[in-house]
């Protein structure tokens, strides 16, 4: 008789809020001029890099521009990256 996978048991993770505080945007992410970092919030945006919605609960970068700290901008993270290399960094 074959064995029968069981699946090990979930580690006990802590609520969504604390989990988001804790992140940090990647390294190659952080730019002179702007402020990055890593969440994955609660509500749908609209990502300024390919004009589709970044889902709520989907990890994603927030970017505020130094020279525009009113609007911050919630970016895919492949999109913040294709965003970098049009800009000459090195990502």
């Amino acid at each position: 008789m074959p064995r029968r996978h069981r699946r090990a048991p979930e580690p006990d993770l802590a609520p969504i809020s604390e989990r988001v505080r804790a992140l940090a945007a990647p390294e190659w992410a952080v730019v002179d001029g702007a402020s990055v970092r890593a969440v994955s919030g609660e509500k749908e945006y609209t990502c300024p890099g390919c004009n589709h919605p970044v889902r709520a609960g989907a990890a994603h970068l927030v970017v505020v521009e130094d020279d525009d700290v009113d609007r911050r901008r919630h970016w895919h993270t492949e999109c913040w990256r294709r965003e970098l290399r049009r800009r000459g960094y090195r990502v």
